[in-house]
């Protein structure tokens, strides 16, 4: 697909906290092309201009070398205090999250216990034979 003319304001946002997570790892935009298997440099000032929109696998090879998930290059910590909150997780560890999300359904209590108790459990298939085939069975091993 060509190049656009003018941004795309999406896709700006995205090339945008690209390049925010690239330079917070001290990448230059030739490293990170060719340490990604995105492989070209263009390419990925096109994706930081907002002149391309990246595909789902574009972002999941770059949040690979960039360490990150794909939620990451999706988030917007200056669009709200949700958004904040999720990118100042990057930063923690797996045991602190678990606590974190712990807590967090703690904090909830009944509102996930009702969801719980809402969803009906699932229904296990019963196994049955029609009598013809029984009988189909026991002239056979006769």
């Amino acid at each position: 697909m060509p190049r656009r003319r003018e941004p795309d304001p999406f896709a700006l946002q995205v090339g945008v906290r690209i390049r925010q997570l690239r330079e917070e790892q001290g990448l230059t935009m030739e490293k990170l092309a060719f340490e990604s298997e995105l492989g070209s440099k263009g390419h990925l000032s096109n994706l930081e201009r907002g002149l391309a929109r990246p595909t789902i696998h574009t972002l999941k090879v770059l949040a690979e070398r960039l360490e990150v998930d794909v939620l990451d290059l999706l988030t917007f910590p200056d669009q709200g205090d949700r958004q904040k909150l999720v990118d100042l997780t990057r930063h923690l560890g797996r045991g602190t999250i678990r606590k974190l999300l712990k807590d967090i359904l703690q904090d909830m209590g009944p509102l996930e216990s009702t969801k719980e108790a809402a969803a009906p459990p699932p229904k296990k298939a019963a196994k049955r034979k029609s009598a013809p085939a029984k009988a189909r069975k026991k002239k056979r091993s006769s």
